[in-house]
C-alpha cells in the first residue's frame, strides 16, 4: 500500500528519464533506510544497553544522586514491609492460612444451627393470645358496616339494572316449584 501511495504521489503523470525517480530505485531507498535503522537499533543494544552513562557516573554529583535514589528505594520497601506483616502481626498471618479458614468455617456452620435451634425453641414458647370482647365487638362492627355500606351501594345503582325476560326454562321452573307447593 505504501508503496503504490508513493508511486501515484511522486510518479504518476510524470516521464521516467532519469534514473532517481524510478520504482525500483525507490524501493531499494526505502529498503537501505530500513536496514540502516536495524543497525542503528543493533549498535544501541550492544553498545549502549546495558552499561549505561559510565562517563557521567563517574561525577560525585551522580555517585551521590544513585547512592540517594538506592537509599529511598530501601526505606519504601521497609515501609512496605511494615504495613503489610508487621502491622498485620502473626496473629493475622496465622488467621489465613487454610487450616484456621476451614476450622472457622465449621464455627459458623455450628452457630448457624445453634440459631436455628434457639429459634425453634422460643417459637414454641410463643402463646396465641385470646380475643377480648373489645375486639370481637369491633370486628362485628366491621362487618355490620361494610354490609350497610354494600347494601347502600346497590340501592344506589339499582335503578340501573333492567330486569331480565322471563325465559321458557325459567317459568316452567317457577311452575314446577307451584306444583310441588301443591302436593
Amino acid at each position: 500500500k505504501e508503496y503504490k501511495k508513493d508511486f501515484e504521489e511522486s510518479m504518476k503523470g510524470r516521464n521516467l528519464t532519469g534514473l532517481e525517480v524510478t520504482p525500483s530505485l525507490l524501493h531499494v531507498k526505502y529498503a537501505t533506510k530500513i536496514a540502516s535503522e536495524k543497525e542503528y537499533r543493533k549498535d544501541l543494544e550492544e553498545g549502549v544497553k546495558g552499561k549505561g552513562l559510565v562517563a557521567l557516573e563517574e561525577t560525585p554529583d551522580m555517585l551521590r544522586a544513585k547512592n540517594a535514589t538506592q537509599i529511598l528505594n530501601e526505606k519504601e520497601y521497609k515501609k512496605a514491609l511494615e504495613q503489610e506483616i508487621r502491622g498485620k502481626g502473626l496473629t493475622e498471618l496465622a488467621l489465613e492460612t487454610p487450616d484456621f479458614v476451614r476450622a472457622r468455617n465449621a464455627t459458623d456452620i455450628a452457630s448457624q444451627i445453634k440459631y436455628k435451634q434457639l429459634a425453634e425453641m422460643e417459637k414454641a414458647n410463643y402463646t396465641s393470645v385470646v380475643d377480648t370482647p373489645e375486639i370481637i365487638h369491633a370486628q362485628q362492627v366491621k362487618n355490620l358496616s361494610s354490609q350497610k355500606k354494600y347494601k347502600e351501594d346497590a340501592e344506589k345503582t339499582m335503578p340501573y339494572y333492567v330486569p331480565v325476560a322471563d325465559t321458557p326454562e325459567m317459568q316452567r321452573v317457577r311452575e314446577n316449584q307451584k306444583n310441588f307447593s301443591m302436593v
